[in-house]
């Protein structure tokens, strides 16, 4: 019988909590270090599972000193945590990591181990979030410049210092991208990914290692529906009786990735000869609504994309593919 964990992770420590051979709830503190996890590790029986929420780098270490130690774990959202517990008062850590163990115990059949990224995917993730976090700096710096225009007298030392930031700026961005493309250059399978994602009209190096990164290299979100649905952009029904209110997107996904995939949605609507006539059909003709098309774009791309993973081919534009009444007719 598995034994489960539940873990409330924190930056400095995190609370466990569990049933002891008794049945008795058992409660204890860990030091988010590694000498402590691996003690914590060592003690824990064949048959242990541990639940926790994912927390961003804060479980990172236990993450991978579990699955060097053998240790099954698996990382949930909060929101489902939250919403599977029905109304709670208070709120304490040795509480939510009583609530992570009870949904580990209450869904164990859903639960999924957990795995620690490659260590080129891990390095890209770190480096591409510290690029997005130099692009917006970037980007209010050119916000200030372009307002101090209108003032009616400037500082020079001022202008100065501003327009050296923006330089430093632009010199770190262009060492982080030179970084991230060697890594990607020295794997091969992040190498051949990348290659076969950028050569679909409209997605960029930048998103292709957006996506390389949120679906771990295509194999922890391994269909385009999952993909589309991490980033917000498949269409559910809402419906219920006989009100009958058509699909939507769902207003939970991955913002960043939404963005890039409807960049991407709106260049290959204009350079994408097949895209761009499905968008004036839809726009013209079947008077669509301009947001619904470029949706409808962004799982196109997708779903192109990832039957070239599977493939492991590059976008052919003079490919023409079979058929499908042929199948039916075997």
């Amino acid at each position: 019988m598995v034994q489960i964990y539940g873990i409330d992770l924190a930056s400095e420590k995190f609370d466990v909590n569990f049933l002891n051979e008794n049945g008795r709830v058992c409660h204890k503190i860990v030091r988010n270090t590694r000498n402590q996890i691996e003690k914590f590790l060592e003690t824990l029986p064949d048959n242990a599972w541990l639940v926790a929420e994912y927390t961003g780098v804060y479980g990172d270490l236990l993450l991978y000193l579990a699955n060097i130690h053998g240790v099954r774990i698996s990382y949930v959202p909060g929101y489902e945590i939250k919403h599977s517990s029905g109304l709670v008062k208070g709120k304490s850590d040795s509480n939510d990591a009583a609530l992570i163990r009870e949904y580990g115990e209450r869904y164990i059949d859903k639960l999924t181990v957990t795995g620690f990224p490659s260590e080129s995917i891990y390095k890209l993730k770190e480096l591409y979030s510290t690029r997005r976090l130099l692009v917006q700096q970037r980007k209010q710096l050119y916000t200030i410049l372009s307002g101090d225009k209108h003032r009616p007298m400037q500082c020079e030392v001022a202008v100065r210092i501003k327009e050296q930031m923006v330089a430093e700026l632009d010199k770190a961005l262009s060492n982080i991208e030179q970084e991230m493309q060697k890594l990607i250059d020295n794997d091969e399978s992040l190498r051949k990914s990348a290659e076969i994602a950028c050569s679909v009209p409209g997605i960029g190096k930048v998103t292709a290692t957006e996506l390389i990164i949120k679906t771990d290299n295509f194999k922890r979100v391994a269909t385009a529906r999952k993909c589309a649905s991490l980033a917000g952009i498949a269409p559910f029904p809402n419906a219920t009786g006989k009100s009958d209110k058509g699909n939507h997107v769902s207003r939970f996904g991955d913002k960043e990735l939404k963005t890039l995939l409807f960049m991407c949605a709106q260049s290959a609507a204009t350079y994408f000869e097949k895209m761009h006539v499905y968008k004036m059909k839809k726009l013209e003709v079947e008077k669509k609504h301009f947001f619904i098309v470029m949706n409808n774009i962004a799982n196109r791309l997708l779903k192109i994309l990832y039957a070239l993973i599977r493939t492991g081919k590059t976008y052919d534009p003079l490919y023409i593919s079979r058929d499908p009444r042929l199948k039916l007719q075997k």
